[in-house]
């Protein structure tokens, strides 16, 4: 008799009580992610320490056109060990935002810790930011407008700048919190920044060039627009498909 009661006791609305659950990644950050982040904060106070008074312009020259045709002028910048620190923090950056996109949206768990992928996608940002830099002194080398390169070259730095700033406080969040609407937001926002600096390179050719806007549209939708789209493309396909191709 007790026997019975006892057993209804432990067994009763068990299965309706508890109900597994498919977890889609381990709880534990992994430790490079947080090195990622703390050697790109680190590299934003070695510019403000050492190039403290290029560190504050180029915030200004975000909204000041005098501050952007003055740095132009110093044409130092995307030479500089402060332009290599800036592009660097930018690949490792935002290498690591795509990486989060591509695990929360996929949930392939595999990818969570995996280095090698997170070294691909910097191989591939930093490769499309090279030839992007190349292709763009070539064609200002032939058509004789290097001041509008030189331009755009202090624009993309600047919006680089501003991005880090965006991926390194929003990425701290996505870290403990890898949230679909935290990468949202970082991509977004980071986009948002990208917009802005096209928009003013354009108005920036048709000032130091002889282009017309046909031809300058030609010229960003082969070094900036096609690629990105390319790129987003890949994203997808590797969320939905597990497959670039």
């Amino acid at each position: 008799m007790n026997d019975s009661i006892d057993y209804q006791i432990i067994t009763q609305n068990i299965a309706s009580g508890v109900e597994p659950q498919l977890r889609l990644m381990s709880a534990a950050v992994p430790i490079w992610n947080f090195i990622i982040v703390l050697l790109a904060m680190l590299f934003v106070v070695i510019n403000k320490q050492i190039y403290f008074q290029r560190f504050k312009m180029m915030f200004s020259a975000l909204t000041q056109p005098s501050d952007t045709a003055k740095m132009m002028r110093e044409n130092t910048l995307t030479v500089s060990v402060n332009g290599l620190i800036i592009f660097l923090s930018y690949v490792a950056l935002l290498a690591l935002t795509m990486q989060k996109i591509v695990v929360i949206y996929s949930g392939n768990t595999i990818l969570y810790d995996n280095l090698g992928f997170y070294f691909d996608i910097c191989a591939f940002i930093a490769a499309f930011c090279i030839i992007q830099y190349l292709a763009g002194n070539l064609f200002g080398w032939l058509f004789g407008i290097e001041n509008a390169i030189t331009c755009q070259e202090v624009l993309l730095l600047l919006g680089m700048t501003a991005a880090n700033m965006v991926m390194i406080v929003f990425g701290l969040i996505a870290l403990f919190y890898p949230t679909k609407f935290i990468l949202i937001a970082i991509s977004s926002i980071v986009l948002i920044i990208n917009v802005i600096r096209v928009y003013r390179t354009i108005f920036a050719f048709r000032m130091y060039t002889k282009l017309n806007l046909f031809q300058i549209f030609l010229y960003f939708c082969t070094l900036e627009i096609l690629p990105v789209i390319a790129a987003v493309t890949m994203m997808v396909r590797l969320i939905a498909n597990d497959c670039v191709l």
